[in-house]
C-alpha cells in the first residue's frame, strides 16, 4: 500500500512539472528621476539592461521569478599631469557610476487566452549603487590604480504594468512593453560632476559631493521573453 502511494505521489509531481514552464528574457530599460530624486539629479538618465526568469503555474494567471539589472548612469574621463607628486606624465582617469539591482518578481496576467496579454507586476529587492575609477597612461596601457569611490545599497520595490505581443517566427516569443514606478530606501551616491581632484589638498586628493535620496524612477522598458524557454 505504501509503495502504491509513493508511486502515485511521484507520478503526480512529474505530471505537474510537465504542465508548468519557465519564461526567460531580457529588457532595455530607461529611467527618469521623480520626486526627491528629481530635486537631486533632475536631468540624470538611468539606462539599464536586465535579465528576467519567471516560473508560471499551470492554468494559473500567476508568474513568479527574479530580475537582475545593470547600468552605467554616468561616466567621466579626465587627463591630468599632476596626479602623482614628482611625475608630470599624463594619466587618464575614467570614473563610471554604476547601478545594479536584484528583485523578486510577482506577475499577474488577467487574461491567458488573448493575443495581446496585459500584466501587472510587483517587484521587491535591493538597489546597489557604486562608483569605480581606473587610472592609466592611456586606454591601451595597463591600469596603474583602480578602486571604488563610493558604494551604498538599500531596499527597493517596483510597481509595474505592461503588455505582451506575440513575435512571428519565434516559437513562444513575445515582445514586452512595460512601465514601472520605483521607490525604496535612501542611499548615498555620486553623479558625473560630484568628484573633483584637489591638488592643494595634501599631495592631491579626490573631493566628493555625494547625493542622498531614494532611487525614485519612472522607467519604461522594451524586451523579449520566451515562454517554455528550457524545454
Amino acid at each position: 500500500m505504501r509503495k502504491s502511494l509513493l508511486i502515485l505521489f511521484f507520478l503526480g509531481i512529474a505530471t505537474s512539472l510537465q504542465a508548468q514552464f519557465f519564461i526567460a528574457g531580457g529588457h532595455l530599460n530607461g529611467g527618469l528621476p521623480v520626486s526627491k530624486l528629481k530635486q537631486e539629479v533632475d536631468k540624470t538618465f538611468f539606462p539599464t539592461l536586465s535579465g528576467i526568469l519567471l516560473y508560471e503555474f499551470y492554468a494559473q494567471p500567476i508568474q513568479v521569478g527574479l530580475e537582475f539589472s545593470y547600468g552605467i548612469y554616468g561616466t567621466k574621463v579626465e587627463v591630468r599631469d599632476d596626479l602623482y607628486p614628482g611625475y608630470t606624465a599624463d594619466y587618464r582617469i575614467r570614473r563610471n557610476n554604476n547601478y545594479t539591482s536584484g528583485m523578486a518578481v510577482f506577475r499577474y496576467l488577467p487574461s491567458l487566452t488573448s493575443k495581446l496579454t496585459p500584466f501587472i507586476e510587483i517587484q521587491a529587492g535591493a538597489n546597489y549603487l557604486y562608483s569605480r575609477f581606473k587610472i592609466r597612461p592611456s586606454i591601451f596601457e595597463d591600469v596603474v590604480e583602480a578602486g571604488r569611490d563610493m558604494q551604498d545599497w538599500a531596499f527597493a520595490y517596483k510597481i509595474s504594468g505592461g503588455i505582451q505581443f506575440p513575435l512571428p517566427g519565434i516559437e513562444g516569443g513575445k515582445l514586452e512593453l512595460r512601465i514601472n514606478y520605483q521607490d525604496g530606501g535612501s542611499m548615498r551616491f555620486l553623479t558625473k560632476g560630484d568628484t573633483n581632484f584637489l591638488l592643494d589638498k595634501g599631495d592631491g586628493e579626490f573631493d566628493y559631493n555625494p547625493r542622498q535620496s531614494p532611487l525614485q524612477l519612472i522607467t519604461g522598458s522594451v524586451g523579449i521573453v520566451i515562454y517554455d524557454a528550457f524545454r
